[in-house]
């Protein structure tokens, strides 16, 4: 399949930029666009995520640094590659953990994961569904570290540090909710429970960008923000339902334990019926909606008239 991303940040106008075939890409078309930068500000010679992929695996390493916010052992990369140097993140955190039992009962709790590998997988999950939300990361080794490393999105913000300044005013209200719609469907089907403001970045064309997946994956069945769930996107639905469970499989086998994929399987069959219930009670346009670009919605009133 053929990917087109256009625009994006900073002062620049749209401006489509053709990638190359890549079937690692194959999926619906993606809800967000961007144009990748180099640490100048300046489009990147390459697009597409096939090559942005190869260029975070093989890119010669020229600086690092800790990142203030966020998850432990989490630092930011200086990569040149044929000349361009570019920004990246690299996350190496792999540590598994089994609470202590609770409630005077000695029945083991159940174990869970803080994983970098998990930024992967939600990369991969994202494009499988055409959500396009999650910047490109790939599996890397970076002295005697494995960890993840993952493009960096210049110019955007955390939500957090537009709600400090009192910044946070998105010009389309109804763009900003069905956007964070997706964002709560995507986040109960991979079981996320630390989706925060710090990890949820802001481009200048006001799209939600999601990072920060190490917390996710959980080994649950259960919906998280099943109550806020009563709208989905429109796509979002259709390869929710029309995803192939063996090339999920596979998509995700190289980074998730089978049990955590066995879950997300179950997860994504609760969304389905949950969906299905809500569709059948308060009928489709009722619950699906289109996510259309920043301003279309008002556009589009405007143009209907009083």
């Amino acid at each position: 399949m053929t990917v087109t991303a256009c625009v994006a940040t900073g002062s620049s106008t749209a401006a489509e930029i053709p990638a190359a075939a890549d079937a690692s890409t194959e999926g619906p078309p993606a809800l967000a666009v961007y144009q990748w930068l180099d640490v100048d500000g300046k489009p990147l010679p390459f697009q597409d995520h096939a090559a942005i992929c190869e260029a975070l695996r093989s890119a010669t390493v020229i600086s690092r640094k800790k990142i203030g916010r966020g998850v432990a052992g989490a630092e930011k990369l200086v990569l040149e590659l044929g000349g361009t140097r570019f920004h990246a993140a690299f996350r190496t955190v792999d540590v598994t953990v089994r609470p202590p039992p609770s409630g005077g009962t000695t029945r083991p709790t159940m174990k869970y994961r803080d994983a970098a590998i998990f930024e992967v997988a939600a990369y991969e999950l994202s494009e499988l569904l055409g959500l396009g939300r999650v910047p490109p990361a790939v599996e890397r080794r970076i002295g005697d570290v494995n960890g993840s490393v993952q493009i960096w999105l210049e110019g955007a913000e955390p939500e957090v540090e537009l709600l400090e300044r009192e910044a946070l005013k998105p010009p389309d209200e109804a763009h900003w909710r069905r956007q964070k719609q997706v964002m709560r469907v995507f986040d109960s089907l991979i079981a996320n429970t630390d989706r925060n403001q710090g990890n949820l970045l802001i481009d200048d064309e006001w799209n939600i960008w999601l990072i920060d997946h190490t917390r996710a994956f959980r080994r649950s069945t259960r919906l998280l923000y099943v109550d806020r769930l009563d709208t989905c996107e429109r796509r979002l639905w259709a390869a929710l339902n029309e995803v192939d469970e063996d090339t999920l499989t596979q998509r995700l086998d190289p980074y998730l334990e089978r049990l955590e994929i066995t879950n997300l399987l179950r997860r994504r069959l609760h969304l389905i019926r949950h969906f299905a219930q809500l569709i059948e009670r308060n009928g489709e346009d009722a619950v699906l909606f289109d996510l259309r670009p920043p301003g279309a919605s008002g556009q589009a009133a405007a143009a209907a008239g009083p």
